[in-house]
């Protein structure tokens, strides 16, 4: 077969026992993908910039009505945002049903990313 691994050097000496390239497959990718413990960058010295309080507090805080609406109305009304077939124009047509839901979920993915 073209995808095995028949045998490696181990300490200098070509060996096919299967157990014993498997475990030192298996120590390779360990140590490859293993993570290191520690702090490895140190930012001493180093400022970064900062931004004012009322800005965090507007980027953190939850989507009002009027912000997903203009967003909603920026788009082309026969651009469909999902696979259900349901277009801007029906959002549009129907905001006053769907805006609790539509609010809950921009509000709630923008909060869990999901």
């Amino acid at each position: 077969m073209r995808n095995e691994i028949n045998g490696f050097f181990v300490d200098g000496r070509w060996c096919e026992d299967k157990e014993v390239v498997k475990d030192k497959i298996r120590d390779f990718f360990k140590a490859r993908f293993e993570g290191v413990v520690g702090l490895q960058v140190r930012l001493d010295n180093v400022s970064f910039n900062s931004i004012y309080v009322a800005d965090n507090k507007m980027l953190v805080s939850p989507f009002s009505e009027e912000e997903v609406k203009d967003g909603v109305w920026s788009y082309d009304s026969l651009k469909s945002p999902g696979l259900d077939g349901f277009n801007f124009e029906l959002i549009k047509l129907c905001w006053e049903f769907f805006r609790d839901d539509i609010l809950l979920a921009v509000n709630d993915f923008a909060s869990f990313g999901k």
